[in-house]
This record gives structure tokens, sequence and C-alpha cells, in this order.
């Protein structure tokens, strides 16, 4: 995520992954966000209004469909994640 970049708060819908995998609801989809980088400054996740900030490289976070989060990067590095989708 480049800096000044925003992703608003929103619930994630995996519309292409049910598509290619055939599945009609996304209950059983679950991703997860792994940090590939410390945290710094400007740096933002926010996941059901609970601010997520300080995180060291290896950590991650994970949530399914009906999970309110959102991102921002309010630094000046870019910040560098790795995103899984997949089902449980």
């Amino acid at each position: 995520m480049t800096p000044g970049c925003v992703l608003p708060a929103h619930r994630d819908t995996y519309d292409r992954f049910k598509l290619i995998h055939g599945l009609e609801t996304s209950h059983s989809v679950v991703r997860t966000i792994v940090f590939l980088e410390d945290w710094a400054s400007g740096h933002y996740l926010e996941m059901n209004g609970t601010p997520v900030t300080g995180w060291r490289a290896g950590d991650w976070v994970s949530w399914h469909d009906d999970f309110l989060h959102l991102a921002a990067n309010m630094g000046r590095t870019d910040r560098y994640t790795l995103q899984l989708t997949g089902t449980v």
C-alpha cells in the first residue's frame, strides 16, 4: 500500500473467489493478512473499530466476510502485506 492510499471501512464480499470456487455464500471464506515488515509510523489497520498498529514482521490478522475493516497508509514508506484467501 503506497503512502496516501486509503481503503475505507468495508466488508469483503469475495465475489470473484466464490465464482471461481463455485460457492453460493462466503460464510466459509477467510481472509488473512500477513505483515511482511515491522510497523512504521502512519501505517494503519482497523478491525471492527479496533486500531491495529505496532505489528512485527510475521504477525497476522484474519477475518470472515461479515467483519468490518479498513486500511490506510498515512506514512512516508510503502506498507507491504501478504493477502491470503481460502476456506475453512
